[in-house]
Formats: structure tokens, C-alpha cells, sequence
């Protein structure tokens, strides 16, 4: 017999953590792990934890890990880590829990979204075929995912670089080795040596441009309070990976990776703008990914969104979709019109800016003068 179930209270998730590592273990994704899911869940217990489980037998089948949001006028299912701006989707164990658990969310009558979701995958196809009334949209997201693969253990990743790339960092790290003896570090913490090692972490990463602008972890305490929690319990399983760099006495540049899936998933990473010249985050980056592959890693993926400097290693790039559910209510109707009014809002913004970056080009043309007259 299939029962759907809504946790709406931490205790009752923190109740489950051996059925959910019964159904996610094998999933090769960090996201989809119950040391994700109940770091943002304590992070985040403010919102209202809308977790809903599909079982069957009496066995947990499959999750939505959401939080019921107010949008305007109503509310809205989004996911639980939705802040984190990470990739995100529901974790079952087959296909037909998936479309079982797509078609119980609309049975919920709420309108639903979930964000960055890779284009080509189980997902969207489970969204679309399942039952249901409303509207359903797959629209384009804004973001794409970079992966690095390491096809042959035996194959250097330097290999995947063109000549140019490889010249230009041997150049940079013999810049720095003229500031001073350079040195790499890629470390897996024990839980004793983890607080130090974050809070170095967090006082270079919160330095420079992002401590002016507070834009740094130090300045955004929910998102350190996730990281500290998530990170914690994945050094107590041996799968957290720190990075440094540093250029003498100095740490240059850190960073932060979780080993799952026989892959390395980057979850922070930050420099010293002292030594920007000398592209630490860079430097230190390549070797991270030297050092997975010669450990027997099948790859390295970049989180948040695809950059340029990724493709200092030829990257793959995954588009990302974004899925929204409208129930046929008066709800999924004015959920519906408030996406569209803001979605319409963007558009004029940014056709307003090119008008003024259009104008301002004009005013500065060095025919501009004898335009006017």
C-alpha cells in the first residue's frame, strides 16, 4: 500500500535519518543526503519545513525535502536549500516513486517550483508525465553546471588543457614563487582539526572585495551556519576536503570540497586579494583536481554556475531547467500572475538598461556634437 506523508517538524526529520540513508546512500549526488537535507533544515527552521515522503510497504520510497513559502497573496513549495542556489530535485528510488511523488505535490494544490535542475534528466521527464491537474512549465534556467571529467585514471588532467592555458599557469605560479616558497595543501580533516581549518577558511574567503561588500560567509550567518554544520559532519565521515595555498607565511587561497560519489563536489572557494595577480583561487584549484584524479577520482564538479575560468580544463557543461507546478486554484492562478508580472517586470528592466547603455554610448560617440546640431 502507497502512503504519502508530510513532515512538517524537525523532530519528525531527524527521525527518519536511517530511512533516508537507506534510500539515498546509493544516489551520487551530495544534495540528495541526509547531512545536506537536515543541515538546511536546523539552518532554516524558521520557514515552514514542508518535507513530503512517499512509502510503500511501509518503506520510505521517496522525499520532496520543501519548506511552504509566502509568495504575495499566497503560498508557494520550494525547496529546503533553495538559499543555497544549488542544483536541486526530489530523491526517490526509481522512476515510479518519482512520478508517484510529482503527482502527490500537485494533489497538495499548492503551486510548486524547483529550481536548477539539470535539463537532461530522469526529472523532468517524471515532471511532465505525471498526473495531475494545472499548469506545468520547463522553462530555461539562467545557470549551467561545470563538470571536469577524469576519463583515464592513468591520463594527467593537465592533458585536457590547451598549450596556452598550461603556459600561462606555470607563469603565474613562478610569479608567486618570486613572492615566496609556495605551497599546496589538500587535506581531509578530522573532526579535532576542522574548526580551525574553517575558520581559516572563512577569514580569507571573507576577505578583500567580499568583506567590503559583505558579501563574504563571515557577513551572511545563516549560509556559515549551514556550511560549519554540513561541513562538520562530513569531516567526522572522513568525505570533507580543505584546500590551501599559501605564498610564504601567508595563506593565498582556500577552498572546500565534499568527496561523494568517487567525485569531488566544490562547495566554497576563496583567495587573498593580495596575491589576485598571481591567480591563487586558480593555482590551487588545479591542483585539487590533480589530486582526485591521481586518488582514483571519476571527476570534479564546479557548484553554483558555470564561469569562464572552468573551462581552464576543457569543462562539460549541463544546462539547467526550472520547474513550476500551477494548480488549477485560485492559488496556482495568482501564483501564476505574479510570476508572470515579475517575469515581465525583468524583461523591462533590462530593456530599459540597454536603452540607457545605448544612450550613454551616444553621448560619448566622438560625432556626438555634430549629431545633435
Amino acid at each position: 500500500m502507497t502512503a504519502v506523508e508530510v513532515i512538517d517538524d524537525l523532530s519528525r526529520l531527524e527521525a527518519i535519518e536511517k530511512e533516508w540513508h537507506a534510500l539515498a546512500r546509493d544516489i551520487p549526488w551530495p544534495m540528495a543526503q541526509f547531512e545536506w537535507i537536515i543541515s538546511a533544515a536546523r539552518t532554516y527552521s524558521r520557514e515552514r519545513l514542508y518535507l513530503v515522503t512517499i512509502r510503500e510497504a511501509g518503506a520510505l520510497q521517496a522525499a520532496a525535502p520543501l519548506i511552504l513559502q509566502n509568495y504575495g497573496l499566497t503560498h508557494r513549495l520550494e525547496c529546503l536549500d533553495r538559499d543555497l542556489s544549488e542544483p536541486q530535485g526530489l530523491i526517490a528510488r526509481s522512476c515510479h516513486y518519482r512520478k508517484l511523488l510529482f503527482k502527490a505535490l500537485r494533489n497538495l494544490h499548492y503551486p510548486f517550483i524547483l529550481r536548477g535542475v539539470p535539463a537532461e534528466c530522469e526529472e523532468v521527464e517524471c515532471f511532465d508525465s505525471a498526473p495531475g491537474f494545472g499548469l506545468n512549465l520547463v522553462t530555461a534556467s539562467c545557470c549551467k553546471d561545470s563538470f571536469v571529467p577524469f576519463d583515464d585514471p592513468g591520463r594527467d588532467v593537465e592533458q585536457r588543457m590547451s598549450q596556452s592555458r598550461r603556459t600561462t599557469l606555470r607563469r603565474k605560479r613562478r610569479a608567486a614563487e618570486k613572492h615566496g616558497l609556495v605551497r599546496f595543501s589538500i587535506l581531509h580533516p578530522d573532526p579535532n582539526d576542522f574548526p580551525r581549518m574553517f575558520d581559516e577558511f572563512l577569514r580569507v574567503e571573507s576577505s578583500g572585495w567580499k568583506g567590503k561588500a559583505a558579501t563574504g560567509l563571515r557577513h551572511d550567518h545563516k549560509r556559515a551556519s549551514f556550511f560549519r554544520t554540513y561541513c562538520a559532519q562530513m569531516a567526522g565521515e572522513g568525505a570533507l576536503r580543505f584546500g590551501f595555498m599559501t605564498i610564504g607565511d601567508a595563506t593565498a587561497a582556500v577552498r572546500i570540497d565534499v568527496i561523494w560519489g568517487k567525485k569531488s563536489w566544490e562547495l566554497k572557494i576563496g583567495y587573498d586579494e593580495t596575491f589576485a595577480k598571481y591567480s591563487p583561487g586558480l593555482l590551487l584549484s588545479h591542483e585539487a583536481l590533480k589530486s582526485g584524479q591521481a586518488n582514483g577520482l571519476l571527476g570534479h564538479h564546479f557548484l553554483g554556475t558555470a564561469e569562464p575560468w572552468h573551462d581552464t580544463w576543457a569543462a562539460e557543461k549541463t544546462h539547467r531547467v526550472v520547474l513550476r507546478h500551477y494548480p488549477a486554484t485560485m492559488a496556482g492562478g495568482m501564483a501564476f500572475m505574479q510570476d508572470a508580472c515579475t517575469h515581465l517586470g525583468h524583461g523591462m528592466s533590462k530593456l530599459f538598461q540597454k536603452h540607457l547603455t545605448v544612450r550613454a554610448s551616444s553621448d560619448h560617440h566622438p560625432f556626438s556634437a555634430v549629431i545633435k546640431k
